[in-house]
């Protein structure tokens, strides 16, 4: 089994879905489901962060789907964020496979702050409060190019190219202090469709029957400028235990793997954690690097902070954070890279425009749909070339 990208993003923000869920299905092979895993649990992750727009909510249900685990996002909730003290709720909007609260909103810290969810079926979950801790700066954010960085089965079984996300921070000495790292690539996309036996028409593709005959698909050109969103495969957190009031200094919290060649951009959030929270991912970490095997019941610990106020028997896994986050961008030239990229493209095919078979008018682009994994929006620190 190999553990791939599990991540959902908006533009507008962050957005973590469960470790624990990407353990789930990202499994290569099918397995055949046990108990310990079974349909109907519920993941819910969400953060309230010092950062615009960091705030997010994702919301999954575990299914069995042809003997394969899967976890399916919940449509249809009713979420919001709700400031402890003073009953200021603050709605979120479902956008693309999460719920985000408006773009401006962020959480201060010493403030506390709590999730509340109803579901369509009428369920309702809420999390314990949570105070927001401080952020702290990052001071510095440098990579360092490996034609070896580590070790990928699913390539083969080799050593693979990347470039080493190196950090550095004060770390306050007037408390303990927690952090967990996530971050974002972005790297230039010039297709944003493909149609296989089809034609884009009207923004989807349409099949085109018996026409497909030697035209298996089609590559539709970004109408503007778009980039592609890749995000972490692994859990990076840190305590100050033996570094408390100390400056930490190019510090390892993330490999980027040569999928492309493209210049890209790594923007980076160092998010402050209470010590709950650094034990959840703690637990989330040693579920990914240990990966002990897909049908092991889920550890107690990744039993959060949420809750179901009306059933005190039901279990919900993941967590509510209110994150206190500072990020740091910078910007990755890839053009002098000797190493082959690790993802191969079929040649670019583009739909005819002069005697077409095809239903016109002909499809010669397509928009740059602000997605989970894509955005049309120039990421901070891109340097046009």
């Amino acid at each position: 089994m190999h553990i791939r990208r599990g991540f959902f993003t908006l533009r507008s923000g962050i957005v973590l879905s469960p470790f624990f869920l990407l353990f789930i299905y990202s499994c290569i092979d099918p397995v055949e489901p046990e108990f310990e895993l079974r349909e109907g649990l519920v993941f819910v992750e969400g953060f309230a962060s010092t950062s615009p727009g960091g705030s997010f909510v994702t919301i999954n249900r575990s299914a069995v789907e042809f003997g394969v685990y899967v976890v399916n996002f919940q449509e249809g909730a009713n979420v919001s964020f709700e400031r402890v003290g003073t009953g200021e709720q603050v709605p979120l909007t479902e956008i693309d496979g999460a719920y985000v609260p408006p773009e401006e909103f962020v959480v201060a810290p010493g403030e506390q702050w709590k999730l509340n969810i109803t579901l369509a079926n009428g369920k309702r979950y809420e999390s314990r409060p949570e105070n927001v801790v401080r952020p702290v700066p990052i001071t510095n954010l440098e990579v360092q190019y490996d034609p070896e960085i580590e070790f990928r089965e699913i390539f083969g079984g080799k050593f693979v190219p990347g470039h080493e996300v190196l950090l550095s921070f004060d770390d306050p000495p007037e408390r303990e202090n927690y952090y967990y790292w996530t971050y974002r690539t972005y790297e230039n996309l010039d297709l944003c469709e493909k149609c296989r036996e089809s034609v884009l028409r009207e923004g989807e593709c349409q099949p085109i029957g018996n026409l497909a005959t030697g035209f298996p698909y089609f590559d539709y050109p970004c109408q503007t400028e778009c980039w592609r969103i890749r995000f972490p495969e692994s859990v990076t957190i840190f305590a100050d235990k033996f570094s408390n009031g100390k400056s930490v200094n190019k510090l390892s919290v993330g490999n980027l793997l040569l999928y492309t060649k493209e210049d890209m951009v790594v923007e980076v959030q160092q998010i402050s954690l209470t010590p709950d929270g650094h034990q959840y991912y703690k637990v989330l970490k040693d579920i990914v690097d240990n990966n002990s095997g897909l049908n092991a019941p889920p550890p107690a610990a990744l039993v959060g902070n949420m809750f179901n106020p009306d059933d005190p028997e039901d279990f919900i896994f993941g967590r509510f954070t209110a994150a206190g986050t500072s990020t740091a961008a910078i910007f990755i030239d890839r053009t002098l890279i000797s190493e082959d990229a690790l993802e191969t493209r079929e040649p670019i095919e583009l739909e005819p425009t002069l005697n077409s078979p095809f239903p016109p008018p002909a499809t010669v682009s397509a928009p740059c749909s602000e997605t989970k994994f894509r955005t049309a929006i120039p990421p901070n620190g891109w340097i046009n070339r």
